[in-house]
Parts: C-alpha cells; structure tokens; sequence
C-alpha cells in the first residue's frame, strides 16, 4: 500500500480529503458502535501510512499557511510516538521532575551524535562553574578546598570497575546504590533490592574505610560521579518524606524521629503530651522556622545537609556531575562513559519513586516563608545554588537588595 501511494504522490490536502471521503463513505453504511469503530481505525491507519509518503521539511513548508498543529504534525507525529509513551508513564508514575527544568510540548528529534555532545558540553559546563567558584574560595580560604569527613563517609568505591559515587540523600541515591551493589554482585537485579537493603545493608566501602595512600591512589585514579538537585526542591523533599509521610516516619531511624521531637518542642505554640512523645505531624511552617534557625544548622541531618559539605566538590575533582532534574537520561550517559551498561541500567521512572516537586509548586510552597526565613535558607544553601548552577528564585524576585548582598557575602566567608 505504501508503495502504491509513493506512486500517487498524493499532496497533503488531497491526503485530507480521501481520508475524509473514506470515512464518510464508510459511516454510513454502518449500522452498529462496532462498525463505526472499525472504520474509524481503518482511517486513522489509512492517515497515517500516507503520512509516510510525504517528506517531512518540504511538506511542512508547503503547507506552512495551515494551522501549527498541523504542520507541527508533519514534522514530528510519527517520530514522537515513543515520547508521547513516555510522557504518559511519567504524568502516572511520578509528579514532574523537581527542578523543573521545563519541557517544550513539540519535542525535536536530536541525532545520537548531537545528544552525546551536548552531554559532553553540559559536563564542561558544570565542571567549569564548580571550578571558577572554587577558585574564588580559594583565593579567600585555605580550607575551601578540604575534604569534609562526611565526603569520606558517602564516596562509594568500586574497586572491580574502579569507580567512586558521591552518594546525596534525596538526589536519588536508593537507585544508585542498588546498582553499585549490582556491579559488587552480578547474580543481582535492581528488583531484588529493596530500599531497606540499599541503605541498611548494602555491604559497599566507603572511601573511609582505606588507609592513606590507598584513599589518595583512588582519589586520583578512579572514575568519580555525583547526581545533584535544587536545594530549595531538596528541602521540600526531605520534608515531604521523612515528616509528611507518617508511614515512612513511623519506620524512620531513631535519629530521625528525634529530630521531629525536638521541632515540635521548640516550635510548636502548646503540645499536646501525645504530640511531645511521637513528633508526629510536625508542619511545613514549623519545618521552615527549624531549617531558618541559626542554631540548629551545624547540626542538620544528612538529609537536608548542604551538597557541597557531603560530597567536597572544591576537593574532589569528579568526572561527572548528574542532575536528579534529568536523572534518566543523564544517568544513561554517565553509566555509557564509565562502561557499565552492559552490567545494569538505571531504572525506569515507572520503577522510581523520587518525591519530587516542579519548580512552581516549590515557589509556591515558599509562600509561606518569612522574609527572615527566606534570607537565611538562601545563605545556608548559597554555595549549593553556586556551585552546581541553580536559579535561587527568591533572589531574582525579592525586591530587597539587602537580600543579594547579604548572600554575597556570605559565599566569599
């Protein structure tokens, strides 16, 4: 048929109009829901197979008076059906993508090459920034360049693909660290794993665990990573998690839990006896005093910890440097360069459960936050915002200057 049609060289109107004559043709001589179904289908496949008789660039500028949608059709509909898949997975299994880089709604088709190369220039990028930031610390500070102790208690080593991950809770890390267990043990699947295991019982070495020299030969000669997200979506998340979900929270280490009872103490106008024993329910506002409070940073959970102080950027010259925002695809890239996808893949966003939250939906959960409260969580994160190129929103909305400057300040201490 398609063949046939080749030799028709049929335009795109007469294209419509046969369509169109064959389902009118057909309609009424149906006399049942499931005839005009059948028909309908016959035409749909009938359209779309002298589709694939038209070039794609010329019959979009021939009919470039027409409306968007269909010439917007001409150039992708039978390129995008895999996309269009994926986005449904998407909108069902998860809620959109934290950091909210925006997708455009009429995707373009990148060549393999292309897409490769662009990682490639992302990477640059990232590196780039991570080291002109490092530089201007350094140049202030000596101990800017340090490898915090909590880098040395979250860099995964694997020597047999002799690789290291800097693992950032609520960037995703469940998944990396199953298949950094995959790679220890290949009789595994990423099913096998649950989330207890990956985090309790994971059986890696961390980069701690080796004396001197050996710690400094894998630093220099390893192949390093980490995944990064939006300090302001990280925050919400480890909220939304760890103190929203009672059925994670009910299960959380002890170390956890106390942390809810000391928020709800301090914070909390008249608890209950009941609310001052289990923590439970504490607030997105009480949570904001708590993260705004002065006194309490030095002591943050690992969860809610600036990235920076886990995984020392200034002091560890990483290979990559992935964005939970885009975690599939450039999980994909950093797993091809470090030659492991022939052992495990990331998984599916089907089979992923990040809790993440779309960039408007973190603005709008900020409302809530004093002026006060926004000025400190923009210091605390500001090396965060920095370092791995994020768009502090409050920053470029506030129209206190003191704001900007105050920050500034801070990041050259």
């Amino acid at each position: 048929m398609v063949a046939w049609m080749d030799r028709v060289n049929v335009s795109r109107v007469k294209h419509e109009k046969l369509t169109m004559m064959v389902w009118q043709m057909f309609k009424k001589k149906c006399k049942s829901i499931t005839c005009i179904v059948m028909v309908a289908t016959i035409v749909f496949v009938l359209h779309n197979l002298m589709d694939l008789t038209l070039n794609d660039k010329d019959s979009a500028a021939k009919f470039k008076g027409q409306s968007k949608r269909q010439a917007d059709f001409l150039l992708g509909a039978k390129f995008n059906m895999n996309e269009q898949h994926e986005d449904h997975q998407n909108n069902h299994s998860t809620p959109h993508s934290t950091h909210a880089e925006e997708h455009p709604t009429n995707k373009t088709i990148v060549p393999e090459n292309e897409r490769l190369q662009q990682f490639e220039q992302e990477q640059k990028r990232r590196k780039d920034l991570i080291q002109t930031v490092c530089e201007e610390r350094r140049a202030k500070h000596a101990h800017a360049t340090e490898l915090y102790d909590d880098t040395q208690r979250h860099i995964y080593v694997v020597d047999k693909y002799k690789l290291m991950f800097c693992y950032i809770p609520k960037v995703g890390c469940s998944n990396w660290k199953r298949i950094l267990m995959i790679l220890e043990d290949h009789s595994r699947t990423i099913d096998d794993i649950d989330s207890r295991e990956a985090h309790a019982r994971n059986k890696l070495k961390v980069l701690r665990y080796y004396p001197g020299k050996q710690l400094e030969n894998r630093l220099k000669n390893y192949r390093k990573f980490m995944f990064v997200r939006h300090p302001l979506s990280r925050i919400v998340s480890a909220y939304k998690n760890k103190y929203a979900d009672l059925s994670v929270f009910r299960v959380a280490p002890r170390e956890l839990r106390q942390y809810a009872l000391r928020i709800m103490k301090k914070y909390r106008k008249k608890p209950t006896k009941r609310e001052l024993t289990t923590g439970e329910n504490i607030t997105w506002s009480e949570w904001l005093q708590y993260i705004a409070d002065p006194t309490e940073q030095k002591k943050f959970d690992r969860h809610w910890k600036e990235m920076y102080k886990l995984c020392s950027p200034c002091a560890v010259d990483y290979d990559y440097i992935g964005k939970l925002e885009n975690i599939k695809e450039e999980a994909d890239f950093i797993m091809d360069k470090l030659d492991i996808s022939h052992v495990v893949r990331y998984p599916d966003k089907a089979n992923s459960h990040p809790t993440n939250t779309s960039m408007g939906g973190i603005e709008e959960k900020f409302k809530e936050a004093t002026k006060y409260q926004l000025k400190r969580i923009s210091e605390i994160y500001a090396l965060d915002f920095r370092l791995f190129g994020y768009t502090n929103p409050f920053l470029n909305s506030h129209e206190d200057t003191g704001i900007k400057d105050t920050i500034r300040n801070y990041t050259e201490q």
